[in-house]
């Protein structure tokens, strides 16, 4: 049988700063004065505030890309492998990342560009819990997140 314990609270906490050693146990959340809910992950190489990002087994994060499986998050601030920091999985979110035009009221999808998505209809890449809700001619928009993820398998 689990233990449960509810959200701790964390007070004081900036998301767009990246720390070099881990603060708090991966996995953590927390929720924001403006009812954002945010992921504490180790992060990975490359990553700028926007990408999206793929959630690994151990909290470990990797930019998301085309066919890949499993919930998915969006980056507070820029990390590197071996970094940790905040991650966004509720909530509207001003800078996600997109590597095409994105329309308003648009279903997302993985696209072959890592940690970017876009409106175009690919079959098996339909983040699940995610919309647009901003045009976006192809840097960031705002997405309305709702703990998001893919399955790589086709939607109808």
């Amino acid at each position: 049988m689990a233990q449960l314990s509810g959200f701790p609270q964390i007070f004081d906490v900036d998301t767009a700063r990246d720390h070099d050693s881990q603060q708090l146990p991966l996995g953590t959340r927390g929720m924001a004065v403006n009812g954002t809910e945010w992921i504490y992950l180790r992060g990975t190489g490359s990553v700028v505030t926007g990408n999206w990002v793929l959630i690994g087994s151990a909290y470990v994060t990797s930019r998301a890309i085309a066919d890949d499986q499993g919930a998915l998050a969006i980056a507070g601030t820029a990390t590197t492998v071996n970094r940790y920091g905040w991650f966004q999985i509720f909530g509207p979110n001003t800078s996600a990342g997109n590597s095409g035009a994105v329309a308003v009221n648009s279903a997302l999808f993985l696209t072959a560009n890592a940690g970017y998505v876009d409106d175009a209809d690919v079959a098996g890449d339909a983040i699940v819990g995610a919309i647009s809700l901003s045009l976006s001619s192809g840097s960031a928009f705002t997405a309305y997140l709702n703990y998001p993820f893919v399955h790589d398998i086709a939607i109808d």
